[in-house]
């Protein structure tokens, strides 16, 4: 073993640690390392619309809808009560879409929360998802939930009075 040089273990622990470098050197000034940031994406101008709803970027959205569908403790803790609620009022036949849109806000706010606290770069939550973001994911969640209601999930979350609807 004398003869076996170390060059190899330095050559990895080096290339190691300069990647590492490198990723807290490009996440720097955003939100986590994908590089969502805060950053706004300008589109083209539209008749009608404030500036403020031109700048809303769709990024955010798609990250916080993907965080919340994949988070185990919110899946846990608020969307099965919400699905659940949900698919009695549609076996009562008593759903109201935009009561529904408002119950979804409830879980929208909490990831919106939760992601902040987890990689934020400072910015309080309700400024990395603005309004009409959380707005659009709450609708988005409601829709994906219709579309499995009529293509027959959630049936096994009805009580038991209702599970013959």
């Amino acid at each position: 073993m004398a003869g076996q040089s170390n060059f190899p273990l330095i050559l990895g622990f080096g290339l190691a640690v300069g990647a590492v470098t490198v990723g807290v050197w490009g996440a720097k000034g955003t939100r986590g390392l994908n590089g969502f940031g805060g950053r706004t994406v300008r589109r083209p101008a539209l008749r009608g619309h404030s500036r403020r709803h031109q700048l809303r970027g769709e990024s955010e959205q798609t990250e916080l809808k993907l965080f919340i569908d994949n988070d185990g403790d919110l899946y846990r803790g608020q969307t099965t009560s919400i699905i659940k609620n949900l698919a009695a009022k549609m076996a009562k036949g008593v759903y109201d879409r935009t009561k529904a849109e408002k119950l979804w806000m409830y879980l929208v706010e909490s990831g919106a929360k939760k992601y902040s606290r987890e990689f934020s770069d400072g910015k309080d939550w309700h400024k990395m998802f603005d309004m009409p973001d959380r707005r659009q994911v709450a609708k988005e969640l409601n829709d994906d939930f219709l579309t499995a209601w009529k293509e027959g999930s959630y049936r096994d979350k009805l009580p038991k009075k209702y599970a013959g609807a």
